[in-house]
């Protein structure tokens, strides 16, 4: 046997040991770093942010590619400010806008979706920014995932 014939026939073996030896490490680093990205979504909120503080944390988490930590903001803010309309738009529509940035498609279209309900539903005059960009993003995200 020619020594090219050879590492041909032993190369997919060295090629497995080499998988198995950096498998592990691979996973570990991947576990880590998810949790890593969990353990820094804040459980508690100061009580006495500002609205405005609120979507300025929100937006360097965000721009941080820290997606879950932007999230949570908007949500607490949701909770403490629901007189805050304007904001509380913006907010539900970021928190889909997000979900559209980690992938998550399912979850996305069901926030623009009850976004889009809500001014539907409304009798008030609304700002428009909110639906105009969830209506956009909601049919970029419908035709990417259309057959």
């Amino acid at each position: 046997m020619s020594e090219s014939h050879h590492r041909t026939l032993t190369a997919p073996h060295a090629s497995a040991g080499r998988v198995a030896r950096v498998l592990p490490a691979l996973l570990a680093a991947v576990i880590l770093i998810a949790a890593w990205g969990c353990a820094t979504v804040p459980e508690v909120i100061d009580d006495d942010l500002s609205p405005a503080e609120f979507f300025q944390r929100a937006q360097e988490a965000s721009d941080a590619g820290r997606y879950a930590v932007a999230q949570r903001y908007y949500e607490v803010f949701l909770a403490r400010f629901p007189e805050e309309l304007e904001r509380r738009l913006w907010a539900k529509y970021e928190i889909a806008f997000l979900y559209h940035k980690m992938g998550r498609s399912k979850l996305a279209l069901e926030g623009f979706e009850a976004l889009l309900e809500e001014y539907a539903a409304a009798e008030a005059d609304l700002p428009q920014g909110p639906r105009i960009l969830a209506q956009k993003v909601k049919a970029r995200i419908e035709e990417q995932h259309s057959p």
